[in-house]
């Protein structure tokens, strides 16, 4: 039972007590390791270790270790040609690269002199598997999968300003190349130059056709078989972001959707605002409730597009996603978030839903957005390496998202509380935060049995307990007094000093200088405004919980609006590194339109509204009425 143990037994049992995996801490002792995403960082390292060094002699891996990991082998089984395809909901064959690459593991170069492989296959592709190996087949091009998003990416930088000029680019490219070696494989009718010409026009109407009704080009009248070609806001947005070609007209629907449910929360909701005031700013609060929605419904236009269409469900997940959506705070769509109603503990929902949706990838992959806000247990190990993946897509998306956003802002209703919202999504995101918890969570030394206790302890004094906004403005004295008399005996100094750390580590910012000019601009006339202020942060770069990068900046989103109507006026963003503890000031110029804003100033005239927003940290946020005259 121990053949393929390369090592003593004492040695790899001493190995094993160090697994996390239950199931490699078994097979391992038997000089047998296994590899997949599901596994630990320590746990995958520590299997690669020892197979490269000789202790394990077998590896069971999937198939994307040929082309992760460098583990040379002298024997490569490659147990099936086939994998699930979610999208699909069947088994298809793997790309003949990835099979090519999994054997290639045997023999390698400088580590064996000879190798051997085992391709596993029915017997209906024998044929097929043995020809490939031996006779590989020719390369060829892989343009025509991507044409939209190629042509997109080329109209959008101006390369491409007609039809024309669409077929001339693409006559320079390997696609064309192979065309003409190989028409039969792309769809052309014979290898003759009016075949080929005709070929690509066709190619190249076709793919602007689906360019242009995706949003991304506008398309100028018929010349013959010319036609000019612009790009727009959508288009600029797919190549900025290296989105699909259709994702940006589905974030387009889920923006002006997002403006209106905001519009309208905010209308039938008010926000409570402190009476506290911190150098002259007014801390900025929002009702969970707002922020709730536009969360949920952020997160789940993120989830529906097109990016994630082949995010893997796998056999029988879909019923693993049904029971995860049971557990979940929103489940499978936002209905129940956007209805305003709630589950009791223990109550199923009532609007579910079909096994096909469960079996979507747009719902698995909004499941695993709220898991992991939640903090909520997966069902399985694959569960974290989907996340994972997710997970690395989601700021890039919301990114978009805002791009959208800011294209119609200026004259939108509305558009200055949607672009606000952004803000707040990201906090939520950054923090791994929910609408309803204290921002004190975030902060070293706070968990929720200390908040509890401070609660029940502030109540009997009859004090409330500050938020961390209030807190950051204090003195280290004051804020030591608090935390003591709130967390009563029970709180001894060092958890008392963590706490301190922590508050004081988050940046503290002020405004000076302030001014609001207006101008002419000479070529158009019109009446230009503009902001300037001095922003000054103060920070401590140590104490903050979750933060392994001291380098990686704060981040802050400026954002000036009317008062009346909520039109954003102008916005820019500026960014703090947290090394050391200093303070760090910053010029901040916003120019807007001073007729705009003048004349959705309110009555009497004369206010704007100015949001300071952390993109990263809740509880910071602020607000201030900057006069116009």
């Amino acid at each position: 039972p121990k053949a393929f143990l390369g090592c003593s037994e004492d040695y790899i049992e001493s190995v094993a007590a160090s697994v996390e995996d239950e199931s490699l801490r078994h097979t391992i002792t038997f000089g047998i390791g296994i590899h997949h995403a599901g596994l630990s960082t320590r746990d995958r390292d520590l299997v690669e270790r020892l197979f490269l060094g000789g202790e394990i002699r077998v590896l069971c891996a999937t198939a994307t270790l040929a082309w992760g990991v460098n583990l040379p082998a002298h024997f490569v089984i490659v147990k099936g040609t086939e994998y699930f395809d979610g999208k699909s909901s069947r088994y298809v064959d793997y790309p003949l690269t990835d099979v090519l690459q999994m054997i290639g593991r045997a023999g390698r170069v400088g580590f064996d002199t000879s190798g051997v492989a085992l391709v596993m296959v029915e017997e209906s592709k024998k044929n097929f598997y043995k020809r490939f190996l031996y006779s590989p087949f020719p390369v060829e091009s892989c343009l025509d999968e991507r044409m939209c998003e190629n042509l997109n990416a080329e109209i959008a930088i101006g390369t491409i300003s007609s039809i024309v000029d669409a077929v001339g680019y693409l006559n320079w490219t390997f696609y064309a190349r192979r065309l003409k070696a190989n028409p039969s494989y792309y769809g052309a009718a014979s290898d003759s130059e009016k075949d080929i010409d005709d070929f690509l026009l066709e190619v190249v109407k076709s793919t602007l056709e689906k360019l242009n009704q995706q949003g991304c080009i506008e398309l100028g009248p018929s010349n013959g078989d010319d036609r000019a070609v612009e790009t727009t806001n959508l288009g600029r947005t797919a190549t900025n972001y290296y989105l699909q070609y259709r994702s940006p007209k589905q974030m387009l629907f889920g923006v002006k959707e997002a403006r209106k449910l905001v519009t309208t929360a905010l209308e039938s909701e008010k926000a409570r605002t402190p009476a506290i005031v911190l150098e002259g700013l007014q801390p900025f609060v929002r009702s969970p409730g707002v922020d709730e929605l536009s969360l949920a419904w952020l997160l789940y236009t993120v989830a529906n597009t097109h990016e994630f269409d082949e995010l893997p469900v796998r056999h029988n997940e879909e019923y693993l996603n049904q029971d995860l959506s049971e557990e979940l705070m929103w489940g499978a769509d936002t209905s129940e978030v956007l209805a305003g109603s709630k589950r009791n503990q223990g109550q199923k929902r009532s609007n579910y839903h079909n096994i096909d949706i469960m079996g979507d990838p747009h719902t698995k992959c909004f499941l695993l957005l709220q898991a992991f806000m939640e903090k909520a247990p997966l069902p399985i190990s694959d569960y974290k390496n989907d996340t994972r993946t997710v997970l690395d897509q989601v700021p890039r998306l919301l990114a978009a998202m805002h791009f959208v956003a800011l294209d119609d802002a200026s004259t939108t209703a509305g558009s200055f509380e949607l672009l606000t919202q952004f803000s707040r999504v990201r906090q939520y995101v950054n923090s791994r935060s929910l609408v309803h918890q204290d921002a004190l969570l975030s902060i070293n030394g706070f968990n929720s049995d200390v908040l509890q206790r401070m609660r029940a302890n502030g109540k009997s004094m009859k004090r409330d307990l500050p938020s961390l906004w209030e807190l950051r403005g204090m003195e280290r004295t004051k804020v030591r007094e608090t935390l003591q008399k709130l967390g009563g005996k029970a709180m001894n100094r060092n958890a008392v000093d963590r706490m301190i750390n922590g508050i004081f580590s988050v940046p503290l910012y002020q405004l000076d200088d302030v001014k609001v000019t207006q101008d002419v601009d000479k070529g158009s006339g019109e009446s230009v405004g503009k902001l300037s202020m001095k922003m000054s942060v103060q920070h401590d770069g140590s104490g903050r919980r979750g933060q392994n990068n001291d380098d990686a900046p704060v981040s802050f989103a400026i954002l000036l609006g009317t008062s009346q109507r909520r039109v954003l006026l102008a916005h820019a963003t500026i960014n703090v590194f947290r090394r050391g503890s200093k303070t760090v000031s910053k010029p901040v110029e916003l120019t807007f339109d001073y007729q705009a804003a003048n004349a959705d100033a309110g009555e009497g005239g004369g206010t704007m509204l100015l949001r300071i927003l952390s993109e990263d940290i809740r509880g910071l946020d602020t607000e201030l009425s900057v006069s116009l005259r």
